[in-house]
């Protein structure tokens, strides 16, 4: 009974390797085509550290199309060595970067909270999956609307996961290095002034990477509340006033009124004094945005997850919102 179903999981596994294709080949297409036509949208750098320039991105796009071709019909002639060697080097790249990533962890140049898993070992993973497929390829059907339906739904899945994977394998890892500024996101502050106890975290974690010394300046951005007026960065200024930062070494954002324009705040406060790194501190499931809006500004950042003294209430409603958010971040740039 164990036999048939495995082979029946295997061959529906192989028939959806082809729409799997589809979606990082989309994937692929935006980001080329972002990056060919807007400029600063380069996103691939979240997955894989390959070497930038104009062949790279040819290489990017053109894997893309391959691989949304071979989902329609199989790759033939010259294509299809080219296809296979373009995932295998992307394979090839992933696990430098896994490498790397457990050297570092070694070493203790960074640490994470969550399960030391790197979201290279997925690439890795799709990469020779998708080129065994180039290799042999499972039988296709009509382009039905079944079919159609299928390779979207498969599409949906992938769009969802990305975001997730990202959360929940870069969200949790520290970068702490030096840097020029320590940057710290705001959250909800009550009308008495106190911090919420997601802002204390935040703060909380800024002052010690302060303490540390890597960075001599802390940015404490948000908005002010528009139900009562209250300042989140007027209460995080205080709380770290109270920890033992001088008040000299703070400066206040107070039209962070979301991550963009903490950001584009950022970057207008740092560029005349010369500043282009930043360590940036938020919620781990914020990060991943956070890396994405900032490394479009600019600006080299290290991202910090806040540690939390208790989970969060609404935890599932932040991921979910993220989700949607990273994908806004990700095309709207």
């Amino acid at each position: 009974m164990a036999m048939p179903v495995l082979s029946s999981a295997r061959r529906a596994l192989r028939q959806l390797l082809p729409d799997l294709g589809v979606a990082l080949g989309v994937f692929l297409l935006l980001n080329a085509g972002g990056e060919l036509f807007v400029g600063g949208f380069d996103t691939t750098a979240a997955w894989l550290s390959r070497p930038a320039g104009w062949l790279a991105w040819i290489g990017e796009a053109g894997l893309g199309a391959l691989l949304i071709a071979h989902a329609w019909r199989p790759l033939r002639g010259l294509w299809r060595p080219l296809a296979i060697a373009a995932l295998l080097l992307v394979a090839g790249w992933a696990m430098v970067d896994a490498v790397t990533y457990y050297l570092l962890l070694e070493a203790g140049h960074i640490s994470t909270t969550a399960l030391p898993f790197p979201a290279s070992f997925l690439v890795i993973a799709a990469a020779l999956a998708l080129a065994l497929e180039v290799i042999a390829p499972a039988p296709r059907g009509p382009w039905s609307t079944v079919r159609q339906l299928r390779c979207l739904a498969t599409c949906a899945v992938v769009a969802l996961l990305l975001p997730l994977v990202l959360i929940f394998t870069f969200g949790p890892t520290r970068y702490a290095r030096n840097a020029d500024c320590i940057v710290v996101f705001g959250a909800k502050v009550y009308s008495d002034g106190r911090p919420s106890e997601a802002l204390a975290d935040r703060v909380d974690e800024g002052v010690r990477l302060y303490k540390q010394g890597l960075a001599p300046v802390m940015v404490m951005s948000g908005a002010l509340d528009s139900a009562h007026g209250g300042s989140e960065p007027a209460s995080m200024r205080d709380r770290a006033i109270a920890s033992g930062v001088p008040a000299s070494a703070i400066v206040l954002d107070e039209e962070g009124v979301n991550s963009a324009a903490t950001v584009d705040n950022t970057r207008a406060w740092a560029r005349p004094r010369g500043a282009t790194r930043v360590l940036a501190v938020s919620h781990y499931y914020h990060l991943p945005r956070v890396k994405l809006l900032f490394e479009r500004a600019g600006l080299r950042t290290y991202t910090v997850p806040a540690t939390m003294r208790r989970r969060l209430r609404r935890e599932p409603y932040y991921l979910a919102r993220e989700v949607i958010a990273y994908h806004h971040a990700l095309l709207v740039p």
